[in-house]
């Protein structure tokens, strides 16, 4: 199922080509691999990750967008790097 992130002040989250999520709201923007992700099954557990499983969670979005999408995660796959 789709779903939406949220930044602890409730702003949504955008991901950049630059790997970088930046809060819409209060607009605190950090590299991916600075965050802790918690999701709805899990609400308030938040959890580190690694740029492999990032990268394979996103990578499953490549079938559901068109060519400038793909170039688009792409870039945010380049931009992972290890941490």
């Amino acid at each position: 199922m789709a779903s939406y992130w949220y930044h602890d002040c409730g702003g949504p989250l955008e991901l950049g080509s630059n790997a970088a999520i930046r809060c819409t709201s209060c607009w605190e923007e950090s590299h991916v691999s600075n965050w802790r992700y918690s999701c709805s099954n899990h609400s308030g557990d938040y959890r580190a990750t690694n740029s492999a499983l990032f990268a394979s969670s996103m990578s499953m979005s490549a079938a559901l967008v068109q060519a400038g999408g793909r170039r688009w995660l792409m870039s945010v796959l380049t931009n992972l790097a290890d941490w």
